[in-house]
């Protein structure tokens, strides 16, 4: 499945380039809802991701290296350390991250997200490739990421991403219409049982 959602991520953003050129990130890049949209009974909370643990140094490595090993749900998108265990991995350094789930709009309308990473991060949600930053990096921000919501509910999310030696970070953090940048709260993300 974690296959499928890039490759429908790669050509949906394909097609966008195709038809329109590429995205300026300061225009609002329209958004497809899961279809059909997950059933609550069928979805647990958290993010799911799989690790694969090697000295990477792209995020492109991530998936290349094959079959990892499944990991502890992510609850939320908002880590940050100086040194200690990588999310949920249980390890500090030479960590490969292929994160899946839902990530569930409440409303309607435009929102601007921002991502954080140290090292590489390939962020993708609904249909779209939103962000990519593939190398070692320190602390850095995505630029702002304006997104289209045509309706409330669950979008698929998928998200490569790694950390090599030293600090790690990784964060999503959200606009909605009206609102004021805050971390993507746990309630809105999940993934299958």
């Amino acid at each position: 499945m974690r296959k499928n959602i890039w490759t429908s991520v790669v050509l949906a953003a394909a097609l966008a380039v195709i038809s329109c050129g590429p995205v300026a990130a300061t225009d609002a890049v329209a958004l497809k809802p899961a279809n059909p949209q997950p059933a609550a009974d069928k979805l647990k909370p958290g993010l799911a991701v799989v690790y694969s643990f090697f000295m990477f140094e792209n995020v492109k490595d991530v998936v290349r290296l094959g079959k990892g090993k499944p990991g502890e749900p992510i609850k939320t998108l908002d880590h940050k350390t100086d040194s200690g265990p990588v999310l949920t991995s249980g390890t500090a350094t030479g960590v490969g991250a292929q994160i899946s789930g839902f990530i569930k709009f409440p409303a309607a309308g435009s929102y601007t997200l921002r991502i954080l990473s140290n090292d590489g991060v390939k962020l993708g949600i609904g249909g779209t490739v939103l962000h990519e930053d593939p190398g070692i990096h320190a602390d850095t921000w995505s630029p702002p990421l304006g997104v289209s919501v045509p309706s409330p509910g669950w979008y698929p999310l998928a998200l490569d991403y790694f950390q090599k030696k030293g600090t790690s970070a990784l964060r999503l953090v959200w606009t909605a219409p009206g609102g004021k940048e805050e971390t993507v709260p746990a309630d809105a993300l999940a993934h299958l049982k």
